[in-house]
């Protein structure tokens, strides 16, 4: 056997590919295998040696054993990407809050009367909203209206006006055009969109009455935070899950039939979650919405709304961590470790 300076300190290196629970069970084992096969003189780990170390090691901390380990692991790791990308939607538009500018005077003008009725769509609970604004009837008809430029933030002002003349959609087009709005085009002779300075107004309707919605722009940077948060999510969840079923498969049976009565409930409630969650945020097929920046939030909200799938993974966690770190204190110190390979 060489002389185990050099070479033992490169293998201790590369052994830290392993989990750290894996190197406290194995490790003083695989150093020594590794040791006691190295060719005379040898003093550095070979390129075939360092590859085979780091690409087990790395499927340790990365590939879940078993396929029940592999299912919860990837069930959790998409709920919890969607929650954390509903929480960087959040975050940005909190950040971010839409221009509130009061168009009431300018509504006013356009149709040359006073409504007969206001009211406001949404409110100032932002996770409400996203979880409840596609009842709002405007926004399930967004993709037929000829509208192609920023989308509104679905809470805003509604004025109705008294029937007038019919044309005063047309002369209302005109002058927000002259005066450098951004307008869309008169869809069915009712109804056209505008943007003007973070504002949008919305104007329908001709013979029995008129009416003006104004709403906000979205804010910009919810789409690329929603994302930011989702990946964060995956590289967070992924490896903790990995590693927590790792050490559940190595738990004494008692723990583990106490994981057994708990763990496919909580895969059944992320996984209805998930798909109720990425159905919601989807534009209803039977309509004509269009995807809005405020849909990327509605995860989050689901879970203010319906925290029964939050409740049920933070108890299964803390129970599973529970049984872990009791076992660890239960193992005698100079007890060898288990070298009986996990079952699938």
């Amino acid at each position: 056997m060489p002389d185990a300076g050099d070479l033992e300190r490169a293998y201790q290196r590369l052994l830290r590919a392993y989990p750290r629970f894996y190197r406290r069970e194995r490790g003083l084992e695989m150093l020594t295998t590794l040791l006691d096969a190295a060719a005379p003189g040898q003093t550095r780990p070979s390129r075939d040696e360092a590859v085979w170390i780091l690409l087990t090691g790395l499927r340790l901390r990365l590939v879940p054993p078993g396929w029940a380990g592999k299912l919860v692991t990837v069930l959790v790791t998409m709920w919890t990407a969607l929650v954390l990308g509903g929480a960087g939607a959040y975050a940005a538009w909190s950040a971010a809050p839409p221009a509130g500018t009061d168009v009431a005077a300018l509504s006013d003008a356009l149709v040359a009367k006073t409504p007969s009725s206001t009211h406001t769509t949404g409110d100032g609970n932002l996770l409400g909203l996203a979880y409840g604004y596609q009842a709002e009837g405007e926004f399930q008809q967004l993709g037929a209206e000829g509208w192609d430029g920023p989308m509104p933030a679905p809470v805003g002002r509604t004025r109705v006006y008294p029937a007038g003349d019919p044309a005063v959609l047309a002369r209302a087009h005109r002058a927000l055009a002259d005066a450098g709005w951004q307008t869309g085009t008169i869809v069915g002779g009712d109804t056209f969109w505008a943007h003007h300075d973070g504002m949008l107004l919305r104007m329908s309707g001709g013979y029995e009455h008129v009416t003006v919605n104004a709403y906000p722009a979205e804010p910009g940077g919810v789409r690329a935070a929603a994302i930011a948060g989702a990946a964060f999510g995956v590289l967070a969840a992924w490896p903790f899950m990995t590693w927590l079923t790792h050490r559940i498969a190595r738990t004494p049976g008692v723990s583990r039939w106490t994981l057994v009565l708990l763990v496919p409930q909580v895969a059944l409630i992320c996984a209805v979650n998930t798909v109720d969650s990425v159905l919601s945020m989807w534009p209803d097929p039977d309509t004509a919405a269009v995807p809005l920046a405020v849909d990327w939030i509605y995860p989050l909200a689901n879970q203010a709304a319906n925290p029964l799938a939050a409740i049920m993974l933070a108890f299964t966690l803390a129970v599973a961590v529970g049984l872990i770190t009791a076992g660890d204190r239960r193992r005698p110190a100079n007890a060898a470790p288990s070298t009986r390979p996990a079952r699938n």
